[in-house]
This record gives C-alpha cells, sequence and structure tokens, in this order.
C-alpha cells in the first residue's frame, strides 16, 4: 500500500490572487508533482477545501466564506481521519491558506512585545483546535510542510518553479551537504559552535559577523554551498540579517545576494528573528521594498526547504537554547536521511522530550519557540539518500539515486514511526503543565534578582530591572510509573501498591524579567534580553535561564 500525502489549498484564494493563466501552469506543475510523487511510491491527494464536489466524494463538507485557519483545520481533520496521510501540505502561503494566530506565550510589554505568534502548528495537530486550549495546539504530532508563495504577488513561479524542483528531485548522498555555510552573530559564537557540534560540522567552518558581512568576499563564495544555518539577527519585514558585536549590528546577509548563489538542492535552517516571515515587499512597512523576504527567495531560487521563526525568536548565548535546537535538530534529522517534514517534527517533539526527561518543564519561551518555527516545503521531499543504491553520479553531472522500486517494509516502517510519533505527542500533551498569573511580591522578586545577578553580564545587568518582573505559578502532574517499573521484594511479582506517593503534582514559581534595547517598530534588529528563575513554593531558586532575541 503506498504512503499518502495530503496536499490542501483553498481555490477561491487562489482565484483572489493568480490570474485564469497563472492558475492553469499551477495546475499543470500540480500534475507533474503529483505523477512524480507516484513513482517515489507516494500517492498524493490535493484538495480545494473549498470544493463541493471534490470534498463530498471525500465525505467531507467544504468549507464556506469567509475563510479561517479554524475552518481549514476541522476540514484538514475530517479529511485525515479518513485518509490517514503520512505526509500534510499546506499548499500557498497564509494568503492562501490561512496561518493560525495565537497568543504569545512569552509576551512582555518591556521585552517581547509579539501579541500573537502566526503559526502552522495547530495544522500539525490531530488535536481539535481550541484558543482558549494551548495544549490543543502546542505538541505536533503530524508530519506537515507548507509549499509558499510571495503575498500580494500573482506571479505563479513561485509555486510552479518550486513544485517542478520537487518533482525532479532526487535525494542526494550526504556528502553533497558536507560543505556548509555556517554564520552566526560574534556574541553568540560559543553557542553557534555547540550547534555544529551537535549536527556533526566541522568547527573551522564556521563564520562570525563580524568579521564577516554580506560584502564579504569568503561569505558571499560560501553561499554556493548546499547546506546553510544562520544565527543571526532578523527584523520585522526586512530582507536582511544582521551580526552583533557589542551595540553594532553589521549586515551580514540581505536576499539580493542569494538569487546568483544559491545552489538548486540547498537545505537551510534559520534561528534569526522573523527568519521565515513573508510579507509583501509592496507593503509600505517593509525595509528595502524592492527587496524578496530571505525565506522566500531561498525557495525561489533552489532551496528545498526553510526552516525559520515568524517572529521574535529566542537564542542561547553560550549553549544551545529554543531556536538553536530546532533548527539544529531538523537539519541533523534531515541530513540523516529523514523526509524534511519528519526532520522538523522529530525536533519539536524531542526538544520536548529532552526537557521533561531531566524533570523539566518547557517555559514560555520554549512554548513560542515550539509555535513560530515553521517548514517551508515539501515535507515528503528527502533532501539526502537512504538505503541501497542511494547515488550514482556520472562524470560532471548532478548525484542521482538509482531507480529502484519502494519496497513495502519502508512503507510499513513510515508508517510505525507516524504511530510512534502521535503516541508521543500525546503522552507529551497530557504532561504540560498548567500555567496560572501570580501576584509579584516587589521584596520576594528584588531578593531572587539579586541573588542571580552575580551571574550576568554588565550589559545584562545594566539592561535588566528587577521591578520589571512576570510570574507565573506552574503546576503539572507527572504520571505514575507503570506497574512493571514499581519496586519489588526479592521472590514477589511487582505490583502498583509499591509505587511510593511521590508522584503528586509538581509545583514551581517562574520569574521572568525582560527588557529591550531598541525602540519598538524602529527598523534593524530588536535586543531583547529574557532572564527566568524558576524556584519552588518557599522561594529556593532552582534554575536560571538568560537568552537573547535573534
Amino acid at each position: 500500500m503506498a504512503s499518502i500525502k495530503l496536499s490542501v489549498t483553498i481555490a477561491a484564494n487562489l482565484e483572489a490572487v493568480y490570474s485564469a493563466a497563472a492558475r492553469q501552469r499551477i495546475d499543470k506543475a500540480l500534475k507533474r508533482w503529483i505523477a512524480a510523487e507516484s513513482k517515489r511510491g507516494i500517492t498524493t491527494v490535493h484538495l480545494a477545501l473549498d470544493d463541493a464536489a471534490a470534498m463530498t466524494a471525500q465525505g467531507v463538507a467544504a468549507i464556506k466564506p469567509p475563510f479561517s485557519a479554524e475552518k481549514a483545520k476541522r476540514a484538514l481533520d475530517a479529511l485525515c481521519k479518513k485518509l490517514a496521510p503520512d505526509y500534510v501540505c499546506l499548499f500557498g502561503g497564509h494568503q492562501i491558506v490561512p496561518m493560525f494566530i495565537v497568543r504569545n506565550p512569552s509576551f512582555s510589554p518591556t521585552g517581547d512585545d509579539d501579541k500573537d505568534v502566526p503559526t502552522d502548528n495547530p495544522y500539525a495537530c490531530s488535536t481539535a483546535y481550541s484558543a482558549k486550549a494551548r495544549k490543543s495546539y502546542l505538541m505536533p504530532d503530524r508530519v506537515l510542510g507548507r509549499v509558499t508563495d510571495l503575498p500580494g504577488d500573482g506571479d505563479p513561479a513561485w509555486l510552479v518553479d518550486y513544485l517542478q524542483r520537487a518533482a525532479a528531485w532526487q535525494p542526494r548522498p550526504a556528502s553533497f551537504y558536507a560543505s556548509p555555510y555556517v554564520l552566526v552573530c560574534e556574541e553568540w559564537k560559543a553557542a553557534g559552535a555547540a550547534c555544529m557540534q551537535y549536527i556533526g560540522l566541522a568547527g573551522n567552518e564556521l563564520q562570525q559577523s563580524p568579521p564577516t558581512l554580506d560584502t564579504s568576499a569568503a561569505a558571499r563564495s560560501r553561499l554556493e554551498r548546499t547546506l546553510h544555518m544562520i544565527k543571526c539577527h532578523g527584523a520585522a519585514l526586512d530582507p536582511r540579517f544582521y551580526g552583533q558585536q557589542g551595540s553594532s549590528y553589521p549586515e551580514a546577509l540581505r536576499s539580493s545576494s542569494l538569487p546568483a548563489r544559491i545552489k538548486e538542492g540547498t537545505l537551510a535552517g534559520s534561528m534569526c528573528c522573523y527568519g521565515a516571515q513573508a510579507y509583501s515587499p509592496k507593503d509600505k512597512a517593509a525595509q528595502l521594498g524592492e527587496l524578496w523576504p530571505i525565506a522566500n527567495t531561498y525557495l525561489r531560487h533552489g532551496a528545498v526547504g526553510f526552516a525559520g521563526a515568524t517572529r521574535i525568536a529566542w537564542v542561547g548565548l553560550d549553549q544551545m537554547q529554543c531556536a538553536d535546537w530546532i533548527v539544529a535538530a531538523h537539519l541533523k534529522s534531515a541530513l540523516g536521511g529523514a523526509s524534511l517534514g519528519r526532520a522538523f517534527l522529530e525536533a519539536k517533539q524531542d526538544y520536548v522530550k529532552y526537557l521533561t526527561s531531566q524533570g523539566q518543564q518547557p517555559d514560555t519561551a520554549d512554548e513560542k519557540t515550539l509555535l513560530e518555527f515553521v517548514l517551508l516545503g515539501d515535507p515528503a521531499l528527502h533532501p539526502v539518500a537512504q538505503g541501497p543504491g542511494v547515488a550514482t553520479t556520472t562524470r560532471g553531472a548532478s548525484p542521482t539515486r538509482a531507480a529502484l522500486p519502494t519496497s513495502p517494509l519502508l512503507q510499513q516502517e513510515r508508517g510505525q514511526r507516524r504511530v510512534v510519533r502521535a503516541a508521543i505527542a500525546t503522552q507529551i500533551r497530557r504532561e504540560l503543565p498548567e500555567r496560572h498569573a501570580a501576584a509579584a511580591k516587589a521584596a520576594q522578586s528584588k531578593k531572587i534578582f539579586d541573588a542571580v545577578s552575580s551571574m550576568l553580564s554588565s550589559a545584562d545587568a545594566k539592561a535588566l530591572s528587577p521591578s520589571t518582573v512576570q510570574v507565573e505559578r506552574v503546576v503539572s502532574r507527572t504520571p505514575a510509573p507503570p506497574a512493571d517499573a514499581a519496586p519489588a521484594t526479592r521472590g514477589a511479582r511487582p505490583t502498583t501498591a509499591a509505587v511510593p506517593a511521590a508522584n503528586g503534582p509538581r509545583e514551581s514559581l517562574e520569574y521572568y524579567w525582560t527588557a529591550r534595547s531598541d525602540t519598538p517598530g524602529s527598523p534593524g534588529p530588536a535586543q531583547i534580553r529574557l532572564l527566568k528563575v524558576e524556584t519552588d513554593t518557599q522561594g529556593r531558586i532552582v534554575r536560571t535561564r538568560l537568552l537573547h532575541s535573534a
């Protein structure tokens, strides 16, 4: 039995953006894409959620205007229940298939001023969506990606060119991605080196900005490499990424440097704020309005996939934190042979699994990271070949995969992975803590801040104020271990009666101090700091964490 990829769009929104001739080009590219997937053992079901005839044939009601993300998800959920797809593809950008707009968990008027977060995460969750229940949309279990276009642009090439690339794509050997383009802020070089070590990249490939700039000859030549990881600053409606050294933010990369250099098959991930933000260059608020957004430029000119954030992102300074884990793990899994969609799902799930395995819970910065990072690209596409007959190369030609029949065993393995990932998501959702706003007691807050201030750099300590604090009471319930995990006396069978009673509610307080050094809404990158201190209910410090915005 073939694997199934479910691709969904909204026809009326396509018609509002693209002319009849443009839609014909898109339809032809879709047919070639579907035919190519069939040869790979994947049956693609492409549906317009508002097409009454097509949806009725699937036994699902079509959605009607006004279109919304909630309506689209309910229809998608019904289709997934019937078809049980291995992959889900959202066809078109936010203007075609609307993203969800959810509350920002780490919002602060003195720091992260994103009141909401555009996200595809609810589409990747099999649970019914409820805006008031973050557990319903925080932890994904579906392998999902978005084939995107550019807002406000009726050129069908945004979709056609990518579909043609995906249809013709053959997985490469791992060596195809052996030489990376890795660019990090000078301020974050230690965390950047940790990301490289985690992925398995040579440390001498790390470029720091400054001194590396967009105009640097070495940097521009490395753009021709096929594996890209960028840990710099980004800004809203801005086609540039920025480095940092102290209070200086030199231009590290701009989108106009990409078209002449990006190679076919480039795999890219960005920890930068707004790294995957799609906007119209015609927007009056857009910086350098004649230039395309960076993520869209990557995809238009050869990239097979791009993972990035839609809003302000949190990263680590000296070690991997938040966005670092999601992007690095996504790239590592894709380089190991996973599809783009599976690599992205694993990155999110495994990060939270790691936290909970340490007895911790995702905090507000972690939760925002899970929401704002999106995958742009065909989720079923495999950058790296896996298995026999992976690569044959003719001198002077690109590596290709030998044409081998798809093994039913590989399809069974894929199905088993989906079952396991669904179970992991269910467990994580069950263990997510409850969060409640708590009153900030000035004296206690200052005492805690003073206790950890010695850990901060002089710049961080100067920027953060003890009085600008937000406090949350966090309650989680650790599930009891299974019966066979309980201790037993010699010769006796384990029983649930032997389970210790220490598995009651886990309650703590999380103190958050944030500060930003720019003016909200101003051009260029923001410098936002977030200090989190977790204490027990008696005020004893358990752990601390310092994050910077990217």
